[in-house]
């Protein structure tokens, strides 16, 4: 049988730090070992085992946020991550739109449908770090092959003031969901202080709304040009656009710290690292373990 558990880590990371590397998110939950860029040295690495991956908007928006500028946003955001050039070719990754989710949880259904849904929390912020945490990415993987099943971002605009123009800019929702989606997609946080994957955030800028060479560079890692695969943007278990489990606390986040966290840990969560056994679950032929970790978003006050 399989056990899952939900894991928050977080990194948080000094303003003057920089590197060159990027970290990819691994399997490995607890005391993982550290490289000298700050990667974890054991567990599988995480990836989307498909060409392409589809994704869900919640239909509710945020009741300050119009659904048709945080569509916008979201897919110039997830188009950052698109078509990106490698040494080699294209990098094997692409994402297609699936319609809007009236689902308004971060939740993998072992047993049904489900969507990688893309949220707000307007009201409350059920995760530690409330006033620091920017957003949250929980990833639900198979801990053994680190293949992604399922991926949800969650957007605190609970406690922050997330903002879409370039007029007045405070949290700005493209840098929030651009960092996000490359939790969503396999990567940790990078110690490259340019990188759109530094785990900080500064208050009144857009710098993270255009990847740099160092998440370039990860992603080409993660998925190579010509990388032997189909496309199947049809989420595990097949699409859902409603909720199909009884809320649970979700799973990755980013804190602003004050900065991302990322599901641990990047610049936009800023929630502590932690387990909690959820339940059995077999995979195929496998008795694997599935694993659920939340990244995030801490808003930091260095400056980029």
């Amino acid at each position: 049988m399989k056990r899952w558990a939900p894991l928050l880590a977080v990194a948080i990371l000094g303003a003057t730090t920089t590197a060159s590397a990027f970290c990819r998110s691994t399997s490995c939950a607890g005391e993982c070992g550290r490289d000298d860029d700050n990667c974890k040295t054991l567990g599988a690495p995480l990836f989307w085992p498909s060409l392409c991956v589809g994704f869900a908007l919640s239909h509710q928006s945020s009741e300050h946020i119009p659904f048709s500028e945080f569509e916008a946003l979201a897919i110039r955001s997830i188009a950052s991550w698109s078509s990106l050039a490698c040494p080699q070719g294209e990098a094997s990754i692409a994402f297609v739109a699936q319609p809007a989710s009236t689902c308004h949880t971060a939740e993998y259904n072992l047993t049904g449908g489900n969507a990688n849904i893309v949220l707000f929390q307007d009201a409350k912020w059920n995760y530690k770090g409330a006033d620091n945490t920017l957003a949250k990415t929980t990833v639900t993987f198979d801990a053994v092959t680190g293949e992604i099943l399922d991926a949800d971002i969650e957007v605190n605009h609970a406690y922050n003031e997330i903002t879409t123009g370039d007029a007045t800019v405070v949290y700005d929702l493209e840098s929030i969901l651009t960092h996000e989606f490359g939790h969503f997609i396999g990567l940790d946080h990078s110690l490259d202080f340019d990188a759109t994957m530094n785990a900080t955030y500064d208050p009144g800028t857009s710098d993270l709304r255009t990847v740099e060479e160092d998440d370039v560079a990860g992603v080409c890692t993660i998925y190579p040009p010509n990388r032997v695969a189909t496309c199947e943007p049809t989420p595990h278990g097949g699409f859902s656009d409603a909720c199909q489990l009884v809320a649970e606390e979700p799973g990755c986040s980013i804190a602003h710290g004050a900065r991302w966290d990322a599901a641990a840990a990047d610049p936009l969560g800023r929630n502590p690292g932690r387990h909690r056994p959820v339940g059995g679950i077999a995979l195929g032929l496998l008795a694997t373990l599935l694993i659920a970790r939340r990244s995030g978003l801490r808003r930091g006050p260095s400056s980029r």
